[in-house]
């Protein structure tokens, strides 16, 4: 499965059964995004007491590769490009599609939106 920076932040803070999956595929983006995330729980919404811990799981899942990181290349970057000129969506969003899309597995992701444009693209 490919999950987006959403998907692994409910899955670190929320509920770690999501995480459990074999074969986790993210981008190198999701790693920002989800600290930052954990930083925005802790520092601003106050409902984490040390966002840290958090960090070091997270960290973790990536160094026993749990959590694969992948770079996109060249033709993720223009497919995700293409994707998002054709449905209005951030390229941040679509790159996580276009790499389901390329990988052929499933996409996880708490934004509606990315999820409903996934579902369109995979009927094309």
């Amino acid at each position: 499965m490919v999950a987006d920076s959403s998907f692994i932040v409910e899955g670190l803070l929320k509920d770690p059964e999501l995480l459990r999956e074999e074969d986790i595929i993210t981008l190198d983006l999701s790693v920002y995004e989800v600290a930052n995330s954990v930083w925005k729980h802790q520092h601003l919404l106050k409902d984490l007491r040390d966002g840290t811990r958090y960090l070091m799981i997270f960290h973790g899942l990536l160094e026993t590769n749990k959590i694969r990181v992948v770079r996109p290349s060249l033709g993720l970057m223009e497919r995700s490009y293409a994707l998002a000129a054709r449905n209005g969506l951030p390229i941040y969003d679509a790159v996580f599609i276009a790499l389901a899309l390329e990988v052929g597995a499933a996409l996880k992701t708490y934004d509606r939106r990315q999820a409903a444009v996934m579902r369109k693209e995979s009927a094309r």
